[in-house]
């Protein structure tokens, strides 16, 4: 008779996946679902109120990112869904605060363009080509992201300070000088994405690359 040094009687056994697994694509669609009230807000010249609940849509962002490394939620679907929630959130959101003189006209039409340009993968690339591919953006895209957010919610802010303060105040000035300066350097940037983004689409399309940054 014989024993097994060594040997293990059990095995591990697997860990289920969370519950909670789906939190960061829920958070992503809530981006989307938080654009009506937004505009609505806006348009009823509630711009705090509209200011507010943007400010709980870019929390939503920033958490959905934090819980999906966190705890290791991620997935493909997931690196699609919120890319495509932030893109239909500015393309919402930026012709409104456009509207509204708030953002300038050539930094709102560079990224209505980018953006416009960016869904399309999801049509062409997927439903009709089915082609596969990544999407792994590196610091400039993720800087130029980064820069919309804080021009949309510095152009929700401005429209609250011209709401409850003079247009002649100094915080009115501030306000438009920062914007002016970011607008300026946030069309630099989506300049320089544009000219690397469309090269590499066709690339995606020829099969000569699977991953957009």
């Amino acid at each position: 008779m014989t024993s097994k040094k060594g040997s293990s009687t059990t095995d591990a056994s697997p860990v289920p996946p969370s519950r909670w697994r789906h939190l960061p694509n829920v958070l992503s669609i809530s981006r989307v679902v938080l654009i009506l009230p937004i505009i609505w807000l806006s348009l009823a010249q509630q711009h705090l109120w509209a200011l507010v609940v943007f400010g709980v849509a870019v929390v939503s962002d920033l958490l959905d990112g934090f819980l999906a490394r966190r705890y290791n939620w991620q997935s493909h679907l997931g690196s699609l869904l919120d890319p495509i929630a932030d893109r239909v959130f500015v393309l919402c959101l930026i012709p409104l605060l456009w509207y509204f003189s708030a953002i300038g006209t050539a930094y709102t039409i560079l990224v209505v363009v980018r953006y416009a340009i960016q869904l399309s993968i999801l049509p062409v690339l997927l439903l009709w080509l089915k082609k596969p591919f990544r999407v792994a953006p590196d610091w400039v895209t993720r800087f130029a992201a980064m820069l919309v957010f804080l021009v949309l919610g510095l152009g929700f802010a401005d429209l609250v300070v011209i709401e409850y303060f003079d247009k002649s105040t100094a915080a009115d000035k501030v306000f438009q000088r920062t914007l002016h300066a970011l607008t300026f350097l946030g069309c630099l940037f989506e300049l320089v994405i544009l000219y690397r983004f469309v090269p590499r689409y066709w690339q995606v399309l020829r099969d000569k690359h699977d991953t957009f940054e």
